[in-house]
């Protein structure tokens, strides 16, 4: 019987009875983690939980004590760097503009507050009193002493500073209020994150000099950009109060005379640590080197950015001819996001965090490996979530992919640790609630290695530990397969969405017109072979219900089904049909096969590709029958426990019968 949807009193817009019953279980379980007086939270455990952090910030900041306090928070807010390494258009860093202005709005309030009250009021409150708007003032600070970017096009950096000078100009409401608008040019700058020298360890680490010269040429620079950074916090600090009453002009010419006097040193020592053989000028101009101690001499007084965020091209690497890079670890990734990535996180000062958003093949490819380990190690903790493109993508346009987004801190740990959602899927309808709605597992070592690739699992909390389990007391199926053909095989469509199409028998193509069997050039069927039918019948029912999918869903790529996923699934057919001779549970899960086998041809489901129908079997429709299985392989295997979890896991991860 199937029931009625949810109605408008217990459902949010899009919802099922599945979405309801996990929201609400979900609820339960947080809100009684964070009725826990005893339990600490840090950051990370607030990340993990996927805590609103802006609303709680919000809410502390309300709640200041005193004018000391507001001060402090003020100055915390206002020495924050946020930095897009391949900034483009300005997105990223218009976004960040979006988080920290109601946090500085909300500080401003506080003080505010203090003053209605004739209480003593933080020093910031006058500053802001100098200018007409005082809205356009917070945007203006954020947009000086929080904001940087850099981009290898040259107009990337100047549409990014034209976007953020118009959300600025929006704040006023009179043309008389208008203040100059902030100078920009020393924020986003224009140069590539792929060459050039972030700082002294990584001039040692990456481009492996140890001459001496080159060392004492490097302090030279370093000295340099030192002494710069005091006259370009001057500078900064001019331009935050200035209200149009004065002319920095001279000021300007000055700062950029010296770092452009830092700059040619640093150009010169590089292309000397390279030993390149081209012309100087000509290797400067292809290769727009940026020295990141040199241009942003203050952010690496303090060691480097509190925060790296972005979205690096997907651009294979046999595609950039233009420069050349050295020194990277993961210079042998096929895509130029790997190497990006990795220079991207060596930016942070020993605090930082890190945000970017990559194609998901960096959780599971064997190209990709590399990137992996770089990112686990240099992470003390990362947290990766995932993203289908079916129903909804995250990005509309031409960026048609499945995406992840790599978070991760500075905090080198003893273990570093990594947790992952599942590949997360939605409809267009409940966007809005997609983040909000990400829930992180664990993926431990032995969830990395249970494929023949060690990778980064979608994995998700209600099954995880269940996976796990049998990942460590099963054999794979692998152990029951034989290499060679038999005629005791099991097909298996190469790709899915909603279900794994499992088969004794592969499901018909045929001719549209005539109704005979067709042939495709492409290959839409695999096969595993097995020395007996028993056994044969055994992984068909394991594969082809929920664990077969879960499986399949935490270790695929979302769309491919592989040989190699379905052989290493933990499903220990050996030791299913060694159970005792007339053990129920063995001969009803084989009549639930012979079942299956029958009804299977019953419910073929047609699509037209290339020409031809291809058929499939649709096993949403025998459902009644792979449940049956399900049931009784969970209490095999000892994770009855995750049964019901699974089911529901399952049927949040399906949206209609599609196929």
């Amino acid at each position: 019987m199937e029931l009625p949807p949810p109605s408008e009193d217990l459902a949010l817009a899009g919802e099922r009875w599945c979405d309801v019953v996990h929201r609400r279980e979900r609820y339960r379980k947080q809100l009684e983690r964070l009725s826990d007086a005893q339990r600490d939270w840090s950051i990370d455990d607030a990340i993990t939980e996927n805590l609103a952090l802006p609303e709680l910030l919000r809410d502390y900041m309300s709640q200041l004590a005193d004018a000391a306090e507001c001060e402090t928070a003020f100055e915390v807010l206002r020495s924050l760097t946020v930095c897009d390494p391949t900034v483009g258009s300005g997105a990223f860093l218009f976004a960040a503009l979006d988080v920290l202005e109601p946090l500085y709005a909300e500080v401003l309030a506080r003080a505010e507050e203090f003053e209605a009250d004739g209480k003593p009021v933080p020093g910031f409150l006058a500053e802001s009193r100098t200018h007409p708007s005082s809205r356009y003032w917070l945007i203006k600070t954020i947009c000086l002493r929080n904001l940087f970017g850099v981009d290898l096009m040259q107009e990337a950096p100047e549409i990014a500073k034209l976007r953020l000078f118009l959300k600025l100009a929006a704040q006023i409401d009179r043309v008389e209020d208008l203040e100059p608008l902030p100078d920009l040019d020393f924020n986003i700058k224009c140069g590539n994150l792929l060459v050039g020298i972030a700082d002294d360890r990584d001039a040692a680490e990456r481009l492996f000099s140890q001459r001496l010269d080159h060392v004492a040429q490097l302090q030279q620079v370093e000295e340099t950009a030192k002494q710069i950074a005091d006259a370009f916090d001057d500078y900064i600090a001019a331009e935050a109060a200035d209200t149009g009453r004065l002319d920095h002009t001279g000021a300007k010419q000055k700062l950029q005379a010296r770092l452009q006097a830092a700059r040619n040193l640093a150009d010169t020592l590089l292309h000397e640590m390279r030993d390149e053989t081209d012309d100087f000028e000509a290797w400067r101009r292809s290769h727009q080197p940026f020295h990141w101690f040199v241009e942003f001499p203050s952010v690496w007084r303090n060691g480097g950015f509190d925060v790296v965020i972005g979205n690096p091209p997907y651009i294979k690497k046999s595609l950039v001819t233009d420069y050349t890079w050295v020194g990277y670890k993961t210079q042998k990734c096929p895509d130029l996001y790997a190497i990006c990535m990795e220079r991207a996180s060596t930016l942070l000062n020993d605090q930082g965090r890190f945000a970017m958003i990559v194609m998901h093949s960096l959780c599971f490819s064997r190209e990709f490996l590399t990137l992996r380990e770089f990112l686990r190690h240099a992470a003390g903790k990362t947290w990766v979530s995932s993203y289908a493109k079916r129903p909804d993508l995250l990005f509309a346009g031409s960026a048609d992919v499945r995406n992840s987004i790599i978070s991760g801190c500075r905090r080198r740990r003893d273990k570093p640790e990594v947790l992952t959602t599942r590949c997360n899927r939605w409809l267009s309808g409940t966007r809005d609630r997609l983040f909000h709605n990400l829930e992180f597992g664990t993926a431990d070592a032995l969830l990395m290695q249970c494929v023949p690739v060690p990778q980064w699992p979608f994995s998700d909390p209600a099954v995880e530990k269940a996976i796990g389990y049998i990942a460590a007391e099963n054999a794979a199926l692998s152990s029951s397969l034989v290499n060679g053909q038999t005629e005791h095989h099991l097909g298996f469509k190469t790709v899915a969405r909603y279900f794994l199409s499992i088969f004794k028998d592969e499901p018909p193509t045929l001719d549209p017109h005539t109704g005979r069997p067709a042939t495709t050039k492409s290959k839409r069927a695999g096969w595993l072979h097995f020395n007996c039918a028993e056994h044969r019948d055994l992984a068909l029912v394991m594969l082809a219900g929920r664990w077969g999918y879960l499986w399949w869903m935490t270790y695929g790529d979302e769309f491919h089904v592989t040989r190699s996923t379905l052989a290493a699934f933990p499903g220990d057919i050996e030791r299913l049909a060694k159970r005792t001779p007339g053990d129920m549970e063995l001969v009803i899960l084989l009549e639930l096969s012979r079942t299956l086998q029958e009804q299977m041809p019953k419910h073929l489901a047609w699509q037209t590709n290339a020409g031809v129908k291809v058929g499939r079997y649709n096993m949403l429709k025998l459902r009644h029958i792979t449940d049956r299985a399900d049931w009784i392989l969970a209490k095999a295997w000892g994770i009855e426990d995750a049964f019901e979890a699974s089911g529901n896991l399952r049927d949040r991860m399906v949206f209609g019968n599609k196929e």
